[in-house]
């Protein structure tokens, strides 16, 4: 029987011990802390997200997340952009749309603040979908940017959330132009794109004039720790990262 939710008990997310069970959650601001131009709901509550993949809870709740893939983490980034010097980059993705997320230290520091800032509440259901639009419906909390009424702190979330793309849209079209007349494009005999902190597949097709399907069919058949589903997107200069370099400069050779 589903419960109030003034009543879930609430905590730091290391008081959890998160199972892959289905179940809804939410992120409520800590007494005593703030989020710059938030007013938040009852009992500090900002957020109302659902579990309901193969990993359940256990696979949810943000507080050690990459932020190019969690909402709530792109919704608390926008607003907190400033405080903690946050620093956004563009992430490709080969099948969908560009997004944009942050770099590792930045990363570190908006779970560090999530950590010290936030509790977590959570409610294990068998509908979490129908929970949360019930939730969520009732509540709406700020950073849930979907499924309510959107007031003018939602609209002003959405906005920053795409001026942050726009942004980096712009700022990885310029990299890619260095990175096709630069000199300093060339480091140790592998062509580095200049300011970027991720690299993906059909960026490097692209820098080496490679066919995307052939080099991603290549990286399939040569790279011993390739596992499906892989989105090809790994930190320059990681060793992931310098794998797909050696592929591509094997094809180059071979052309």
């Amino acid at each position: 029987m589903s419960s109030p939710l003034e009543s879930w008990q609430r905590g730091p997310r290391s008081s959890f011990v998160l199972e892959a069970e289905h179940g809804v959650y939410a992120l409520f601001l800590r007494e005593g802390s703030t989020l710059p131009q938030i007013t938040p709901g009852p009992n500090g509550l900002i957020y109302i997200g659902l579990a309901a993949n193969r990993n359940g809870l256990k696979g949810r709740c943000h507080f050690n997340a990459r932020t190019r893939n969690h909402s709530p983490r792109k919704s608390l980034a926008v607003l907190l952009m400033d405080e903690l010097r946050l620093v956004p980059i563009l992430i490709t993705k080969p099948n969908s749309a560009d997004t944009w997320g942050l770099d590792v230290a930045s990363e570190a520091r908006l779970s560090d603040w999530m950590h010290h800032n936030l509790d977590l509440a959570i409610e294990p259901c068998s509908n979490p979908d129908a929970r949360e639009s019930e939730l969520v419906a009732r509540y709406a909390p700020p950073l849930n940017l979907t499924k309510c009424v959107q007031s003018d702190q939602h609209r002003k979330i959405s906005d920053s959330r795409k001026r942050v793309q726009a942004s980096v849209s712009g700022a990885g079209q310029m990299t890619d132009q260095k990175a096709n007349h630069s000199p300093d494009t060339q480091l140790s005999g592998r062509r580095v794109p200049v300011g970027v902190e991720f690299d993906t597949a059909n960026a490097i097709a692209a820098r080496f004039g490679l066919n995307e399907k052939s080099y991603r069919q290549q990286l399939r058949n040569s790279i011993a720790w390739y596992r499906k589903p892989q989105d090809w997107t790994f930190p320059v200069g990681s060793r992931e990262w310098g794998d797909m370099i050696a592929v591509a400069e094997r094809m180059g050779r071979s052309n």
